[in-house]
């Protein structure tokens, strides 16, 4: 492959990105002992101060600006080699960049509604508004967005798994097949699971499964890059530079 080098370390760098967003996303998010899940309103926002969302939000900018470097290079990866697979392949890989592209907007789109969220609920706690009022105005605030909200969501986490373990499964990324498990899908499962167990720290620690689940498949395709075989240009230069 041409330009492995510069690939990988794009994807190194889109990997950079995630864990600040994976940061970014436990700074707002985890609410501690205590909290009681109401709806989509947690009890502990109150106590939360500002800064914490503040500092979310800066980062989440940074962490995606950076994770765009990386899942472009991706893209570019299922791009060069598409030409040579059938159909299904082709569908697949542009699924895969419709999948990353919607996760693009989705992340920064879901933690900003999130975050003004908290925000409405923490500042009308300290009014003279009833808990029941409070709860009502910040959710019917959040329903008038839900529908785009869930919806890329869905499409970032759906989109972007189905081809990512269709491409394992086949062999087309050359990882090894127990990898078809790293992914945001798997992952999504796996918070889900973890809030099940009512445990506080794994309730805030699931937060971010899925922001897991595109790190290590980011990781899995920075592999399959450093298994590339060289094109021929680039086997001609190494063979004059010997």
């Amino acid at each position: 492959m041409r330009n492995r080098g510069r690939v990988i370390k794009n994807m190194l760098i889109g990997m950079i990105g995630i864990c600040i967003c994976i940061a970014a996303t436990w700074v707002s998010s985890m609410t501690g002992k205590g909290n009681v899940v109401n709806g989509y309103i947690q009890s502990n926002w109150p106590k939360m101060s500002f800064f914490r969302f503040e500092i979310s939000i800066i980062m989440s900018s940074i962490g995606i600006t950076l994770y765009y470097i990386g899942i472009s290079e991706y893209i570019k990866v299922l791009k060069i080699t598409k030409r040579r697979r059938g159909y299904r392949e082709n569908r697949m890989a542009k699924l895969f960049e419709v999948g990353a592209v919607a996760g693009l907007i989705s992340y920064l789109f879901i933690q900003v509604c999130f975050i003004m969220m908290a925000l409405v609920y923490k500042l009308l706690y300290t009014t003279s508004l009833m808990g029941a009022d409070i709860i009502s105005v910040t959710e019917g605030m959040f329903y008038y967005v839900a529908i785009p909200v869930i919806a890329f969501y869905v499409i970032s986490i759906v989109a972007v798994s189905i081809p990512y373990m269709y491409f394992t499964y086949t062999g087309k990324l050359k990882i090894p097949k127990l990898f078809i498990l790293f992914n945001p899908l798997i992952f999504l499962g796996i918070g889900e699971l973890l809030k099940l167990t009512k445990k506080y720290y794994l309730v805030d620690f699931s937060s971010a499964a899925v922001l897991f689940g595109f790190l290590l498949m980011m990781a899995a395709g920075a592999i399959h890059v450093s298994k590339m075989p060289d094109d021929k240009r680039e086997r001609r230069r190494r063979a004059e530079d010997q």
